[in-house]
């Protein structure tokens, strides 16, 4: 992967309504493109382990445990960043 472009947008934005403050990114996903998270063997337990209090990041899914649920199932890398 590779990061072609990072941005701090302060106000209103094209990204999101409620969120005045956020970083937008450019990436590149490369050769990712290819691998969502359930196909690369362990990597919910490793992101898991790595980041612990994700565990209350409820994603899309809207409940605990979502961004977890999402990897586990395979989502994409850009998702994941």
């Amino acid at each position: 992967m590779k990061i072609d472009k990072i941005q701090a947008l302060r106000g209103p934005n094209i990204w999101s309504v409620q969120r005045k403050k956020l970083i937008q990114m450019r990436l590149d996903l490369e050769e990712m493109e290819q691998f969502p998270t359930n196909k690369i063997e362990g990597f919910r337990e490793r992101i898991e382990a790595m980041f612990p209090t994700m565990i209350e990041h409820r994603c899309s899914e809207g409940t605990r445990g979502g961004f977890f649920s999402r990897i586990e199932r395979g989502t994409w890398m850009g998702h994941v960043i």
